[in-house]
């Protein structure tokens, strides 16, 4: 079923992060609506040379305000997007992923977990979805969510995937689901 995705970096990016007076704002499963973009600096810089892509996964899922105006990645169920600006090698507008949408989809019994804590799942060996529970919602519903008892992994639907590659962008591949790999955390 390689109709969803996960997203993985696939350059050296910094770890970026929003400065504690904007956490609320940018950290939240309500969607916030701020008025200007939120700063977003570079941590951790890796020791390699690097480039700020046009995608970045950290603080979370984000596109460069260009790339974003070239797609329509609005009124998708669930998802908001707010301004942020990336403040390392010079200052950068990007939209970055609010996610207020979480579904049950995934198998307990077929999935092989390492752990299950008060119904939350905490490391997993071997991910199975229960495609009875996903195709009982409509697509717009499954385009972009997370499961919820997995809160780690966003899961994107191809048709979002396929909107995205066609402008190219770099910093991201999409990794069939099937391809899930313990050792990326969560």
């Amino acid at each position: 079923m390689s109709d969803y995705f996960f997203a993985r970096e696939n350059s050296p990016m910094p770890m970026f992060e929003v400065s504690e007076e904007f956490e609320e704002a940018v950290y939240s499963t309500r969607f916030t609506f701020p008025s200007k973009p939120i700063p977003v600096l570079a941590k951790y810089r890796p020791e390699e040379d690097y480039e700020i892509t046009s995608i970045i996964l950290e603080p979370e899922f984000s596109i460069s305000k260009v790339t974003y105006n070239s797609i329509d990645m609005n009124n998708i169920y669930g998802v908001n997007w707010i301004p942020i600006k990336v403040i390392d090698k010079g200052e950068h507008d990007f939209m970055m992923l609010q996610l207020a949408h979480e579904i049950d989809i995934i198998d307990h019994d077929r999935s092989e977990l390492k752990r299950v804590k008060r119904g939350n799942i905490s490391g997993m060996r071997k991910l199975v979805i229960d495609v009875n529970k996903l195709l009982a919602l409509p697509l717009y519903k499954r385009l972009i969510f997370r499961d919820q008892s997995w809160g780690f992994h966003i899961f994107y639907h191809k048709s979002i995937v396929d909107k995205i590659m066609s402008q190219n962008p770099t910093g991201i591949k999409f990794v069939p689901i099937e391809n899930f790999n313990e050792s990326w955390a969560g």
